[in-house]
Order: structure tokens, then sequence, then C-alpha cells
């Protein structure tokens, strides 16, 4: 079975999809700092892609997280009174969205909360990572938070503590998929397709 990651970022859905055996596909602007294996990467920006581009890479299933900052400062308004709209963020999502549905593919998005009076209603969400598309698990877990999941990669034995990484480095790391929530959206890709052969 084969993933397609797009905005993959460091990798966050791809890992756990690598580890059940797939083969990942990831695509973004910026190249990660290290391909897992099982995975490959390809450097595009989503908005040039088209349906028939996304076919071309044979996938099964598709998971997607959209840059999400211009949508998080409308969800702060207490440090950002007046945030600008945010246009970019709105066309990303519904181009990544448009993809997916027209590809005609199992897929989910991931984004935050404060996107949704934007770009419509979650359809489920594990924590603060919010969830689109058309298979997203109803049952997911709950309790992680931006801050437990930075915690638990700085464990003893895991990379340095967050206060030492730059400020650059520690945005990266909150901005990836967590391993509980991406091995939970693999699961139950897996089972999908079973369902469905």
């Amino acid at each position: 079975m084969r993933l397609l990651d797009l905005f993959c970022g460091r990798f966050g859905w791809s890992r756990a999809f690598a580890e059940r055996g797939w083969e990942c596909v990831g695509v973004d602007l910026v190249a990660p700092p290290e391909i897992p294996e099982g995975c490959e990467f390809f450097h595009a920006d989503i908005l040039n892609l088209n349906a028939g581009d996304v076919l071309c890479l044979s996938p099964d299933f598709i998971c997607a997280s959209s840059p999400c900052e211009q949508f998080s400062v409308h969800g702060m308004k207490h440090f950002h009174p007046d945030p600008p709209h945010p246009e970019l963020g709105i066309k990303l999502f519904n181009h990544t969205r448009l993809l997916c549905e027209a590809a005609g593919l199992p897929y989910v998005m991931e984004n935050v909360r404060a996107a949704q009076q934007f770009v419509g209603d979650a359809v489920n969400h594990c924590g603060p990572f919010y969830l689109w598309g058309n298979a997203v698990p109803t049952l997911l877990p709950q309790g992680i938070s931006k801050a437990k999941w930075t915690m638990q990669a700085n464990r003893p034995g895991n990379a340095a503590p967050e206060c030492w990484l730059p400020r650059k480095r520690r945005a990266a790391k909150l901005a990836t998929i967590p391993a509980e929530l991406a091995a939970c959206v693999a699961d139950y890709a897996m089972r999908t397709l079973e369902v469905t052969a």
C-alpha cells in the first residue's frame, strides 16, 4: 500500500504508515532534515499539483497537514487582536481538499481548531489536532497536547531539551504530527482499505 503525505514536513504521518509496511511519498516545499526508511521525498509546490499528478503517484491513502500559522493567530486574539485574513492558509487548505476529493481516494487533512471558521467544521479532533476528510477515525486518542508531545520527545536518550533548540527547530517539532495520532490514522486506513478491497 502507498501513502501520499502532502505538506510532509518531518514525515510525521509517513513514519507511522512506513512502520506498517507502507511505501510513503512525501511532498513539500522544504526538504526534511532526514528521510525515514520506506519514504521518498518530492520537492514541489502543492498549489502546482492537480488530481492527475496525485493519481500518477498511485497512492491508496492521502494525509495532508497544510500550514496552520495564518489560522493559528485567529485562535489567539489576546496576542493578535486584529490578525490579517488567512488568504494563503485558506487557499492551501481548499486546494488540497479539492485534490483529495478529485482523486477519489480516502484522505485525512489536519489543521488547527481556528481553521474551522474559514474552511468548515472538522470531522473530529485529537487534542489540538483537528481533522477533515472522508477517512477520519471516529475514535481518536485524547489527551495529546503539543506541549506533552514535545516533552515526550525530550525524554532521556532523545534529542536535546526543547529550550536548547533554535526557535525555528522548536516550531518545526511542534508542527510535527504526534506518533500516537499518526498510528491511529494508519491503523484506521489499513482497516478501511481491507473493507473496500
